[in-house]
């Protein structure tokens, strides 16, 4: 987990990595940029090419103080190349720590809403969709339909 200088959020978690540009508001991506930069080091071996880390599935157990998190700062939990049984472990992880909340952005709320059709998402799982322009306010809409407690 890593502090950050996101100011709506305290703590970034990234149990992946990676996505695929999709519309306008892809063009400036800072993961996909710090992500090619750091290609082939420890950090980012895969570059922005999809890279599941499960080793840090266990990393929200660790902290002591509730806490807000960003989930996967660093790619989309509903990109359609990330296997849905990876999600579930995801999902999982932010089950079995209801003391914190987490943040969950995606240009994707129409995978969101399918996936939350076949699992109920936990209370502390605040449900985000990126919304940069007219050509893709429909996203709203559809994050609507996700049954959270919290959507932003």
């Amino acid at each position: 987990m890593n502090n950050t200088g996101i100011i709506w959020t305290e703590m970034s978690w990234n149990p992946m990595s990676g996505c695929e540009k999709i519309s306008a508001g892809c063009k400036h991506c800072y993961a996909f940029t710090l992500a090619e930069k750091y290609r082939g080091t420890p950090a980012f071996r895969n570059g922005f090419d999809l890279t599941l880390r499960p080793h840090k599935l266990k990393e929200p157990f660790k902290l002591k103080q509730p806490t807000l998190i960003f989930a996967n700062s660093m790619s989309d939990l509903f990109w359609d190349k990330v296997p849905d049984d990876y999600r579930h472990q995801i999902i999982d992880v932010i089950e079995q720590t209801p003391q914190h909340e987490y943040q969950v952005l995606t240009k994707r709320p129409e995978i969101m809403l399918e996936f939350s059709k076949k699992r109920k998402l936990p209370p502390n799982f605040w449900a985000g969709t990126t919304i940069e322009g007219n050509r893709v306010k429909d996203r709203l809409d559809i994050l609507k339909q996700v049954e959270a407690e919290i959507r932003f």
